[in-house]
């Protein structure tokens, strides 16, 4: 049996793992990375990249709509077809990229089936025979499964979960969807759906549509509206007490005693542990009462030397915190414990009829650390970009202390806001915190300088105050 002796052993190539693969190479260290699947995970076979893809396509759809009569005139209508096949060839040649981009960095990829048989030994069972892998350290980036409804049962035909939604759509949309999940990936799928032509419905558990605390209350409430404007049907309070596959539809009962027929329904209420694949119970593993792998700061396990990131060990469940866990875990691994995890550093970006973007401290999270916040609302109806792209639908939200002028977070709503957040997120990390967007020269007219001008009367404000004690932001790095 042939053995290979490396520093770092990453299982899993998802978002996470390859990203910590590429970061323990960067540091110095021989680097393996083992996959059974598909490389690139959840991600971008069947979440985040085919789901932008067509996101955006039916964001121009939607955009269409508001300039017929203003610069547009005419038919313009979703082409499903056309939209999966332009979402599969960019899945597939981000696909046959990733490989390249690992071996410049001198990572070598095993295909297998790894399983743990101690701290530092990996066995490695794929299609060339089996091996060994030898490694000091072990980064764990397997991913976790959708999470099932037992009232829900998926068939992947009807009754579909997060990772089948994507591949599940054909030539033809469903003529009505219920959408089970007020989250992410139930807002977003209503969204594309409903502008490709199909009727959908949201139904969730909570009071509120994307249940987060750094997601601002008027940025929930914004997107419901705008939801049920474009024709999707949110039902709030409320669960599914059965459904069941009759036909070429699904009968649906609800908690409040009514029922409706469905041709398609998403099961979209998150993620939990896959089965034990990897002999991490064997090993002695500590794993929370869902099954999570439990890890400290370092995102190192209770097996010394062992790591892990993303959806394995729970905590936030997008691809952009397992991104940050593989900076982490691959720096941790490579070069020892020095870097700690902090997803209050991680924006949360959500791709609907109003995009979503927030990151750090909202208002109530940072008054229950003990902050004195402060809101700077700036609405996009004053955007001069805005006017000009007839989109004044939107606002920015800023949070500071307003004792200090310490950056804490901020949540925007509307267009731009998948990029326009990492402005937010360079304040709340520059030594120069709150003050940081006045140092900037901004294109004109853009969403930037709107910052930037809002921000002008609170910072005034805070230099006159007699308390005022400037402090940068929250995430900036020490002197």
């Amino acid at each position: 049996m042939t053995t290979t002796v490396c520093d770092v052993a990453v299982i899993g190539c998802g978002a996470g793992g390859y990203r910590a693969a590429i970061t323990a190479a960067q540091s110095g260290a021989l680097v393996v990375l083992i996959e059974n699947e598909r490389v690139g995970g959840s991600c971008l076979n069947y979440a985040c990249v085919p789901k932008k893809a067509l996101a955006h396509i039916a964001t121009v759809l939607c955009q269409a709509q508001t300039f017929m009569g203003a610069g547009l005139k005419g038919q313009v209508s979703g082409d499903l077809p056309a939209a999966i096949a332009f979402k599969d060839k960019v899945v597939a040649d981000l696909r046959r990229g990733l490989p390249m981009r690992l071996k410049q960095h001198a990572i070598e990829m095993i295909k297998g089936q790894a399983r743990l048989l101690n701290p530092h030994q990996i066995h490695v069972d794929g299609p060339d025979g089996s091996r060994v892998i030898e490694a000091r350290r072990i980064i764990l980036a397997t991913g976790a499964a959708p999470r099932a409804l037992a009232e829900v049962p998926v068939d992947h035909e009807f009754i579909v979960d997060a990772d089948s939604f994507i591949p599940s759509l054909s030539v033809a949309p469903a003529a009505t969807v219920l959408c089970v999940g007020g989250g992410a990936l139930g807002v977003e799928a209503a969204f594309l759906l409903q502008e490709f032509g199909s009727e959908a419905t949201i139904v969730t558990r909570g009071p509120r549509l994307v249940d987060r605390p750094v997601v601002s209350d008027r940025a929930a409430a914004l997107l419901e509206r705008r939801l049920k404007e474009i024709g999707v049907v949110v039902r709030k309070g409320l669960s599914v007490r059965q459904a069941r596959v009759v036909g070429a539809g699904v009968d649906v009962e609800f908690s409040d005693d009514s029922t409706a027929r469905f041709d398609r329904v998403l099961v979209a209420v998150g993620r939990e542990p896959r089965p034990d694949d990897l002999g991490l119970q064997a090993l002695g593993l500590v794993c929370d009462a869902r099954g999570f792998v439990v890890t400290n700061d370092y995102l190192e396990t209770s097996v010394p030397g062992i790591f892990a990131i993303g959806d394995l060990k729970g905590g936030p469940m997008t691809a952009a915190a397992a991104m940050h866990d593989g900076r982490v875990a691959g720096e941790n691994a490579a070069c020892g414990n020095t870097r700690k995890r902090n997803y209050n550093q991680v924006p949360l970006v959500l791709d609907s009829v109003v995009p979503i973007a927030a990151v750090g401290l909202s208002e109530d999270m940072a008054e229950a650390a003990g902050f004195t916040p402060d809101v700077v609302y700036i609405p996009f109806g004053g955007s001069v970009k805005a006017r000009a792209h007839n989109d004044s639908v939107g606002f920015i939200e800023i949070v500071y202390d307003e004792e200090t002028g310490q950056m804490l977070g901020g949540c925007i709503a509307g267009a731009g806001a998948d990029e326009l957040v990492h402005l937010l997120v360079a304040a709340c990390r520059s030594r120069r915190g709150l003050w940081s967007f006045t140092d900037l020269d901004y294109g004109h007219p853009s969403w930037g300088e709107d910052m930037g001008a809002a921000l002008d009367p609170h910072l005034v404000k805070l230099l006159r105050s007699a308390n005022t004690l400037f402090r940068p932001g929250i995430y900036a790095a020490a002197d």
